[in-house]
């Protein structure tokens, strides 16, 4: 779905023309555009820098620290490397093809290279919330057979999978109209499998959720087995957080064309387009900061908060 929303800018924002009207009424009519061209181009620039930042640093503090490196956080440092690219090329791009087209110098190449990039990424984002999703789903509904399903090499493999898709999928868009739209619509298909896969996972893991916590308050469980169900039901509202998150910065996308189809009014699309990518881009620093939010050891190591020093007793 997400795809298929930006698929669709795409098609629209593709009929933007190459240079200004010459007369009063166009240029008047461009104003509005021309502003949302610049506030966007503004928060983008201020943004880029941090979801870099902030993205690479998580990616260090499961790296580097031995209390982060649990599975789910493995897999969340995989999507922060989706999020840091994000910052390395889609908002650059952007940032770029709106300055040309303030300056009235050509835009194709870069209006197709950001659009490209955006349906990589958000291909790639949403792929890795499905690893994310169906690690919680083997660990809490299938706990048994947790070790020999969820081991590195897997991992491994299964992340590779992901950049393999989208390396072929970026390539495929560089090919002709009609390969490139079959490759618009697997990639769609694709994403939409991966919503409903994760809608469906969160389903099954809040009823198994409730079912453990009803175990606990009923039988006496070692105290072992009780810090697992919570820890892994923490690890679980982490990933909720991460999916609302991204789910969430693609659903103004989707009510723009919504609504651009249903009334017919394209001109909406070229103002309010800007801020929809944008929206869409800041997700990837929103994400580092859920997990800081989620995790104090990460929070510290991010941040680099310091220790608190221990006053001595006075006696």
């Amino acid at each position: 779905m997400a795809n298929l929303f930006v698929s669709n800018f795409t098609n629209v924002t593709n009929t933007f023309p190459s240079n200004h009207s010459t007369t009063v009424e166009g240029e008047m009519r461009n104003i509005p555009r021309e502003v949302s061209y610049v506030i966007a181009i503004i928060i983008n620039t201020i943004a880029c820098p941090f979801t870099v930042l902030l993205n690479a640093l998580v990616i260090m503090a499961v790296k580097r620290r031995p209390r982060l490196q649990t599975n789910s956080n493995i897999f969340l440092a995989c999507l922060a490397t989706t999020d840091v690219l994000t910052g390395l090329v889609a908002q650059p791009l952007f940032i770029t093809w709106k300055c040309f087209y303030l300056l009235h110098m050509e835009t194709r190449v870069l209006d197709a290279s950001q659009n490209l990039s955006m349906r990589a990424f958000a291909v790639c984002s949403y792929l890795h919330l499905m690893l994310v999703t169906c690690e919680r789903l083997i660990a809490i509904k299938f706990t048994v057979h947790y070790e020999y399903i969820v081991t590195k090499q897997n991992m491994k493999l299964s992340v590779m999978a992901i950049w393999a898709f989208t390396l072929i999928l970026t390539a495929v868009g560089l090919m002709t109209e009609t390969v490139i739209t079959a490759a618009r619509l697997f990639a769609a298909v694709t994403v939409t499998l991966c919503v409903l896969f994760i809608a469906i996972s969160y389903v099954i893991l809040y009823r198994e959720t409730r079912r453990h916590e009803e175990k606990i308050k009923v039988q006496q469980l070692p105290q072992e087995e009780v810090e697992r169900i919570v820890k892994e039901s923490k690890a679980l509202r982490t990933s909720v957080l991460i999916t609302s998150a991204v789910t969430l910065s693609f659903l103004p996308a989707g009510l723009t064309v919504l609504v651009v189809s249903i009334f017919k009014i394209p001109d909406v699309m070229y103002v309010v387009a800007p801020f929809v990518r944008t929206f869409v881009m800041l997700n990837s620093l929103l994400n580092p900061l859920i997990y800081c939010l989620r995790q104090r050891e990460m929070r510290k190591f991010v941040f680099k908060l310091p220790c608190q020093p221990v006053e001595p007793l006075n006696v």
